[in-house]
């Protein structure tokens, strides 16, 4: 079974869990950046939706990156994110079968995180969002 994640991840802050749609289900993430990660299942993928999400949560001043991401087993299958940085939008940034894992990196390294980070991503962990 693929494994696919969509969602949101946020520098710097957290999110009051109670103002998040229905469904979407936010986490503290420590490493490789402090913020948070919201799970965002069957969101409407556009920047003006998720900037209008994002302002809802009173975070949207913060740098964030959305993103779209399934894997069958090991490499990057299909990815697709764009987001925010220093203020400047970054994105769309694509990729499907071989260059996936290339536009995967490209896009963490967009939001500003170490070369290499997205090697060990506990978000993109089977589980993460399940644990409490």
């Amino acid at each position: 079974m693929a494994y696919s994640f969509s969602g949101f991840f946020i520098k710097e802050k957290q999110v009051d869990p109670s103002l998040c749609h229905r469904g979407h289900v936010s986490r503290e993430i420590t490493d490789p950046f402090l913020g948070c990660g919201i799970l965002t299942p069957n969101m409407d993928v556009s920047f003006r939706e998720c900037a209008k999400y994002l302002n809802g949560l009173g975070v949207s001043d913060c740098d964030w990156i959305f993103l779209n991401y399934e894997t069958w087993a090991g490499s990057v299958d299909y990815f697709m994110a764009f987001g925010i940085r220093a203020g400047r939008k970054f994105g769309p940034i694509e990729g499907d079968g071989d260059s996936a894992e290339v536009a995967f990196f490209e896009a963490l390294d967009a939001f500003g995180l170490e070369e290499g980070a997205g090697y060990a991503f506990a978000p993109f962990e089977r589980g993460f969002w399940e644990s409490a």
